[in-house]
């Protein structure tokens, strides 16, 4: 636990800002400005308080431990919950969103960096130039682990802060945008009307998708110096409320330079001619973030074939291998055989899905309407309600907090929220 509160908030920062801010312009679009504004905040609310359920639970298990320095992960969440013979068996409730979400993440890069290296240049059609990131991507998604990357990870959020500043730049300096042109080209903006209640639903679900930070909360947590619930609802309240503003202001921006009548696009660099330098910077970000996004990806898949070997085999809890290892060290547990399947078999499907999907909205829009829910919304409500009603616990629960019936109130909310969000936000991307 050496990480400073600094450190902890620009991590959490890093892991919410990424490409999903590129396509909350075109979420602005879709709901107008005042309900993609509120939609935002209301998104920045409900993740703020999943990640803190996130916590809360992580702290609750170090106060029953008696071990102010434990070492939490989603694996004994459920150890918790479920028990050390019945944990195995059901850690699929909390690694098929996990799965869902990396194999989202990484599908969406795929058809991001496609339509980024064919605007640079247009001779190729988009599903050559995701065949040529196999060159790079193949041999980094190989490596068992990824440290030597946490530089270039670094230069790629540098990356990430000079699109943003360029975006915000453009507007002033800019002088062929349609909002400085509006006697020649058609222009005009939603303040308060929707496209289509259809459209907006979708939209919501990209906006959950820019927010979503679960994976990395609890490592946060691990390594901060300062694990107080008090200094960690701060780090968490800084960096999505940071993130949240920095949305806004690309939303409002992007939105704003192109107007309701120009076809803004799910990646809104691509409706900005000649930005070579800007659309190299983006395709090295996305280079650089699939093994990172695939490293888990590849950990969840092997957890699940634990849980799927349990259920359809005579093998018990006992006698499979532990997805991570009691000192929480970040390597899997799993034959050099089953390493190497696994990833074969998950670039196959990502790249073939790629080479489907052309529409890097809509992927965000699945993604977010399913795993970023369940993970951001469900997933930290539920293990917050089983965790307040185990009956083993029952005493520590009330030493640990007076506020068990609101918290089981709040938990309930958060997880009814996901479902609504969840159901609604698919059912309207597939029909619309």
């Amino acid at each position: 636990m050496s990480a400073s509160t600094t450190s902890s908030i620009l991590n959490l920062t890093k892991t919410i800002i990424g490409s999903g801010m590129l396509a909350i312009p075109f979420a602005y679009k879709q709901d107008g400005i005042f309900t993609g504004v509120l939609l935002t905040i209301i998104s920045f609310l409900m993740t703020c308080i999943g990640l803190y359920f996130f916590v809360f639970v992580a702290d609750f298990i170090s106060f029953v431990k008696k071990n102010p320095e434990e070492q939490v992960t989603f694996e004994t969440m459920c150890k918790l919950v479920y028990g050390d013979k019945e944990y195995k068996k059901n850690s699929v409730i909390f690694n098929a969103p996990m799965f869902l979400q990396c194999f989202g993440v990484c599908l969406s890069y795929l058809v991001l960096i496609g339509g980024i290296f064919h605007t640079l240049v247009p001779e190729y059609e988009t599903h050559t130039y995701i065949l040529l990131t196999t060159v790079v991507i193949i041999p980094l998604c190989l490596l068992p682990k990824l440290d030597n990357l946490k530089y270039s990870s670094m230069m790629g959020l540098g990356f990430i802060c000079y699109i943003a500043l360029f975006i915000i730049s453009e507007i002033f300096i800019d002088s062929s945008l349609p909002i400085w042109n509006k006697d020649t080209v058609d222009y005009g903006i939603n303040w308060l009307n929707i496209s289509s209640t259809k459209e907006c639903l979708s939209s919501f679900s990209i906006l959950i998708f820019a927010f979503t930070a679960s994976m990395n909360i609890l490592p946060i947590f691990n390594e901060c110096s300062d694990r107080s619930l008090k200094n960690i609802r701060k780090i968490i309240l800084i960096s999505v409320g940071f993130s949240c503003t920095l949305f806004i202001v690309l939303g409002l921006v992007g939105y704003l330079s192109f107007g309701k009548y120009t076809d803004i696009q799910g990646n809104v660099l691509l409706n900005y001619q000649n930005k070579f330098v800007t659309n190299c910077c983006l395709s090295f970000i996305v280079l650089v973030s699939f093994p990172l996004m695939f490293y888990p990806l590849r950990i969840c898949t092997n957890s699940l074939m634990d849980s799927f070997e349990i259920y359809f085999s005579s093998i018990s809890p006992e006698e499979t291998q532990p997805l991570v290892s009691e000192n929480d060290a970040a390597e899997t547990m799993m034959s050099e055989k089953r390493f190497k399947w696994i990833t074969f078999c998950n670039l196959t499907s990502i790249y073939l899905l790629s080479l489907l999907v052309k529409d890097f909205a809509l992927v965000l829009a699945l993604v977010g309407g399913v795993a970023a829910t369940a993970i951001s919304f469900i997933l930290p409500g539920f293990i917050l309600l089983k965790v307040l009603n185990l009956k083993e616990y029952e005493v520590e629960i009330q030493q640990y907090t007076k506020n068990k019936r609101g918290l089981i109130i709040m938990s309930k909310v958060l997880m009814t929220f996901g479902f609504l969000v969840m159901i609604l936000s698919v059912y309207s991307t597939l029909t619309k």
